[in-house]
């Protein structure tokens, strides 16, 4: 992903539930759960209730109580536990005070990736094609905002293709995102010739994740175990 600066003025999804309930349910279940007694919670606490508004081309405004609510990184760097995020998420962010307000330093997140996500935020949907989803699953993933992850897989699930399915393999392996996971194996086990003949894309591949490799090659072999223990 290219990497430039946004800054985020401003101020979760709950903790990890169980990755089959995430799967099966929507992202609006997702969104709503537990939302409304976190949004009230943080409503009430003046750690979350300023706003700030955008000034610049290069800053963007939300409700702290909405970044907490809905993302558990935000919600992390907000409370004064930023030392509890993965080191490589704490890196890519830093926090400023200016006019009593909080400014949150994004450095690899685009400017349009990061709109979409508060536009998200806000309303449980965002403008998805297939350039920009792989940009905003990062996104998901990197501040933790689970309906937003499941948003978007299900989003990829229907535009899988020979030319995007290893990609998408690999996202899905990165992420541990089970039903991205679940129809990328099912479409190599129905399409892998076709996909193993676009040398140009599988040899880099098989030769950067031969475990993956292999996963994928055991299951051809046994699509009907596979398709018993996950239908």
């Amino acid at each position: 992903m290219n990497s430039s600066k946004t800054s985020l003025r401003n101020g979760n999804d709950n903790s990890d539930s169980e990755e089959r309930r995430r799967v099966t349910e929507t992202p609006e279940k997702l969104f709503t759960d537990g939302l409304g007694p976190r949004f009230t919670k943080n409503q009430q606490s003046p750690r979350y209730t300023t706003v700030d508004y955008q000034q610049t081309s290069t800053f963007m405004s939300a409700h702290r109580c909405v970044l907490a609510a809905r993302s558990n990184t935000f919600s992390a760097v907000m409370s004064g536990h930023i030392s509890r995020l993965d080191p490589n998420i704490k890196n890519e962010l830093t926090t400023t005070t200016k006019n009593d307000k909080l400014v949150i330093s994004i450095d690899k997140t685009d400017p349009e990736t990061m709109k979409l996500v508060i536009i998200f935020l806000y309303t449980a949907k965002c403008d998805l094609n297939e350039r920009n989803a792989f940009h905003i699953l990062d996104a998901a993933c990197r501040y933790d905002i689970k309906s937003l992850k499941v948003y978007v897989a299900q989003f990829l699930v229907n535009h899988i293709n020979t030319n995007n399915v290893l990609r998408l393999i690999e996202y899905a392996y990165k992420y541990d995102n089970l039903l991205l996971k679940q129809r990328c194996i099912d479409y190599f086990i129905d399409n892998g010739k076709e996909v193993m003949n676009i040398t140009e894309l599988w040899k880099p591949f098989s030769d950067k994740y031969p475990m993956i490799v292999s996963e994928l090659l055991y299951w051809t072999v046994r699509k009907e175990e596979y398709h018993q223990q996950n239908d």
